[in-house]
């Protein structure tokens, strides 16, 4: 009898514990793991315009995107003489390939200049401030983004509003955009007809202030990279996570690409591609159709059979 209780009492737990461990799921760990399918080519087209729009500075009054008309003279100081060398000269090189141009003359204007500060010069916020005579010819707004980057870089370019005969447009009237201390350089013109070409803005000079303690570990060839997009055309650092991989992340991404992109290369030859009154929009858009192309170029040639 006993024995026969003790089977039906091994039965019963048989059948009840598999029960119980249904009832109660193992615990899950972490946090749940969404699963979003991939953008569509749509999509991904607006994300890299919208990225392309909050790296180039914005222009103001619906100006042309700013570039330089010709080939740019570059000094590189602050570096021993071999380095700064080889880093002029990959600016020189991208510049050509980009569709820029370069001026290979030792004696030529220098029209970019990037400069690698010393720990004596102090931290980066103390360089510059709103009366440095290296922004003086800068509009108030412009010094201001200028002055509200963090890290260890400082850049800025030098551009110039001309009109429709090439002319710089000086301050004539008192109808200055309605702000003679923002734009003390510019006027207000009233086109003729609807007709009239528009104006153009020219960068004349770029400057790129670099902390030689932040450059310890880099590549000349990164470093290089870096100064030329931020002096080929008016663009700030990204703030967060770029969208996609670009080397204006070399000072706050650990993972920062060691060249040029395929989208830092959309970024500079579609702006240099396209007229020198295009109107912003159509040059964001050109941007992000060449990147979006570029993507998908190497996702075919990374999935091609060996």
């Amino acid at each position: 009898m006993t024995a026969r209780i003790t089977v039906i009492a091994a039965v019963a737990a048989a059948v009840i514990q598999p029960a119980m461990i249904r009832a109660e799921p193992p615990p899950v760990k972490g946090d749940p793991i969404i699963v979003r399918p991939p953008l569509t080519e749509a999509e991904r087209h607006k994300q890299l315009r919208d990225f392309t729009r909050e790296v180039i500075r914005p222009p103001r009054m619906k100006q042309p995107v700013a570039k330089f008309f010709y080939p740019v003279c570059v000094s590189v100081i602050g570096l021993e003489a071999e380095a700064a060398g080889v880093i002029a000269a990959r600016i020189r090189e991208n510049a050509e390939a980009l569709g820029v141009g370069a001026d290979p003359k030792p004696d030529c204007t220098p029209t970019i200049r990037v400069a690698f500060m010393a720990l004596a010069a102090g931290p980066p916020a103390g360089w510059l401030s709103m009366k440095s005579p290296q922004l003086a010819h800068l509009a108030s707004y412009q010094r201001e983004r200028v002055l509200a980057e963090s890290g260890p870089v400082r850049a800025w370019n030098r551009v110039v509003v001309r009109d429709f005969n090439g002319q710089p447009l000086m301050l004539a009237t008192a109808r200055a955009f309605g702000d003679q201390a923002r734009f003390p350089d510019f006027a207000q013109i009233d086109p003729q007809s609807r007709t009239d070409p528009i104006v153009t803005t020219e960068i004349t000079a770029a400057a790129v202030l670099i902390a030689r303690d932040a450059a310890d570990g880099l590549t000349l060839g990164q470093l290089a990279d870096y100064a030329t997009m931020r002096t080929l055309l008016g663009t700030g650092a990204p703030e967060g996570v770029a969208p996609a991989p670009t080397i204006l992340t070399l000072f706050s991404d650990p993972q920062t690409p060691a060249e040029l992109t395929d989208f830092d290369r959309a970024l500079v030859r579609e702006l240099y591609d396209a007229s020198r009154n295009a109107k912003p929009r159509r040059v964001f858009n050109d941007i992000a159709r060449a990147a979006t192309a570029a993507e998908r170029s190497d996702k075919g040639r990374n999935q091609a059979p060996q």
